[in-house]
């Protein structure tokens, strides 16, 4: 192997990186999201669990949407970037373009349907609100600083616009709270941030982000990403749609009380999440330079992401009992048959994130060897199959089987992605010799 400069051998360099990208990541999230988790309790604890069922619900809803109309063009444009064929500043205008354009128009749908509804008042008001989420949603940036590999830039970003309202939250908020004033807090904060950012990196990339010229490029795109955005949907409804189920299947109460656990296990899947993302153009890289050792870094990858969260999970399942109460309050848990059945979704929530790592690890890793459709195949039957049992069980078993399913849902897709990669390695190896 050739030496650097200092005498380090390039693959050392490479770690010394990946390191530097993940520490520094991880240092911004764990001061931010613990502030973010005090506050989103907070918030919570005023809200109860109407309301807060409510917002979460349009949240969940609004991502959605916004990654239907992402269309997957995000992971494509990493692996360009990432490959040296395309500069994120040639990609960046027909990506923000093309999905501001998407963004207004579902944004008016979505308020036409709202203001024809039956809804009323503040209710009213909260789901119109969600169409000014969806759009600032759409433009996500993300991606620019995945694919120049400057995700702790971008976790900073990002923090800042969760602690701020955190911060409203804190200092404003109070018992008996109105309905939807968490969901207006968070679209303010967000919409000063991704206004900035985008202004921020136009200037240092030297492009505008609005260019009606660069919407071929665009088109060029989806039709490349088109089996990475079937994916991205199939998956994200598969490992989101507990929550919509439980609101609309079992009512606002239990879609609050669902709200509560999920929303402790999204401040842990954003440590999680951050860590597929710095290492999406690294498994690119890999990929081209050694076939074995890529495929032997991918399995240890995802096999230790499932064993920390088997030992996480395990230790969780001790405590939950005593810290749910804690830190919920009585309004979560004054029924005491209930508050065990909420607290007891937590463990098994937090296990489905970890496994969400193995099949992230796996999915990115069959993109870095081009097969597309792969991700996809393994995805929609799981997500089909998992859709069908909320409407059987829900009723049935309530939040304890929207819990399990989603667990349930996410070990079936890491298995499968396993055999798919481990497949397509073995042919990309046959080829090679």
């Amino acid at each position: 192997m050739e030496p650097t400069r200092q005498g380090a051998p390039v693959n050392d360099l490479f770690k010394a990186k990946l390191f530097r990208d993940f520490s520094g990541t991880m240092l911004w999230q764990v001061l931010g999201k613990l502030f973010q988790v005090v506050g989103m309790v907070y918030a919570t604890r005023c809200l109860g669990p109407d309301n807060i069922g409510v917002s979460r619900t349009i949240i969940t809803l609004a991502m959605t949407l916004q990654l239907f109309l992402a269309f997957g063009l995000d992971a494509v444009a990493v692996r360009h970037v990432a490959k040296g064929t395309a500069k994120a500043g040639e990609i960046a205008p027909a990506i923000f373009t093309f999905r501001l354009v998407l963004g207004l128009v579902a944004a008016v749908l979505w308020a036409a349907a709202v203001w024809l509804s039956p809804l009323e008042g503040l209710e009213r008001w909260t789901w119109l609100a969600g169409a000014l989420f969806l759009l600032v949603l759409s433009l996500d940036y993300s991606w620019l600083f995945q694919a120049t590999e400057q995700m702790p830039r971008a976790s900073r970003f990002q923090l800042l616009s969760s602690v701020a309202a955190s911060l409203w939250f804190i200092l404003f908020f109070e018992k008996g709270q109105a309905l939807g004033s968490d969901l207006f807090v968070l679209l303010g904060a967000n919409a000063l941030v991704v206004g900035f950012v985008w202004w921020r990196m136009s200037q240092e990339l030297g492009f505008r982000c609005l260019s009606l010229k660069r919407l071929a490029k665009a088109g060029a795109l989806f039709r490349e990403a088109w089996l990475i955005w079937a994916f991205n949907l199939s998956y994200f409804l598969l490992a989101n749609m507990a929550l919509p189920m439980s609101f609309f299947l079992l009512g606002k109460t239990d879609g609050g009380l669902f709200v509560s656990a999920q929303q402790l296990v999204v401040a842990l899947q954003m440590f999680l999440h951050y860590f597929g993302i710095i290492m999406a153009p690294r498994l690119v890289v890999w990929r081209q330079a050694d076939v074995d050792l890529f495929r032997r870094r991918v399995l240890l990858l995802a096999g230790g992401a499932a064993a920390a969260g088997l030992l996480f999970s395990g230790g969780l399942w001790l405590i939950v009992g005593w810290l749910y109460p804690l830190i919920y309050g009585v309004a979560f848990t004054a029924d005491e048959p209930l508050a065990g059945q909420t607290s007891g979704l937590l463990p098994v929530l937090v296990l489905g994130k970890f496994f969400a790592v193995g099949t992230a690890m796996f999915t990115w890793a069959l993109w870095a060897e081009h097969r597309d459709r792969l991700p996809v195949l393994c995805c929609l039957p799981c997500c089909l199959i998992s859709g069908a049992l909320y409407f059987w069980l829900l009723p049935i078993h309530g939040n304890t089987a929207a819990a399990w399913l989603t667990l349930g849902s996410e070990s079936a897709l890491m298995l499968f992605s396993a055999l798919a990669f481990i497949w397509a390695a073995r042919q990309s190896r046959l080829k090679l010799a």
